[in-house]
């Protein structure tokens, strides 16, 4: 379902809901952008645990930090 043109998505817009035990917001899916892409964002809180140790073998994860700190284990 790849849509020509820009996307606007606006606070508040997207898909809202619950992955994995933390909440999610879907911007723009792998269907939208042609499989090559998906924003997604993860408001956390404090010294949550985003996610639980996995491996991406057909893309990479991006991650950006609008406040606060991160942490993430890469490789071994």
């Amino acid at each position: 379902m790849k849509t020509d043109g820009p996307k606007v998505i606006g606070p508040g817009q997207g898909r809202i809901g619950r992955l994995r035990g933390m909440g999610v917001r879907f911007m723009v899916s792998g269907d939208e952008s042609g499989g090559g892409f998906a924003l997604v964002e993860h408001p956390m809180p404090p010294r949550a645990l985003g996610a639980p140790l996995h491996r991406h073998s057909r893309e990479d994860e991006y991650s950006f930090v609008l406040e606060g700190r991160i942490g993430a284990r890469l490789g071994d």
